[in-house]
């Protein structure tokens, strides 16, 4: 299943949140949800899985730790999702 980040250019959490997995290790995969509008719709899907209602605005990134759908950056919610999946070394 994998590590997937949906970022936006120029986005320093989104940034932030690539530099914690690149620093254990943990390979990903990365989709500019500008970029690639298909991207854009499943990274949306993903969240209203984990936030069904209220807001539709989604705070980047959205990452998608093997399942764990974690939204915007915060460093240790990343680490305890890599933990969680034995990602993290």
């Amino acid at each position: 299943m994998g590590v997937i980040v949906y970022s936006l250019p120029n986005c320093p959490k989104c940034a932030a949140s690539k530099a914690v997995l690149k620093r254990h290790n943990v390979p990903f995969e990365e989709y500019d949800v500008v970029q690639d509008k298909e991207k854009a719709r499943e990274m949306i899907e993903k969240r209203r899985s984990v936030r069904p209602e209220g807001s539709k605005e989604v705070m980047m990134p959205l990452l998608d730790i093997e399942g764990i759908i974690l939204e915007g950056f915060n460093r240790e919610k990343i680490e305890s999702a890599l933990k969680e999946k034995g990602l993290l070394k």
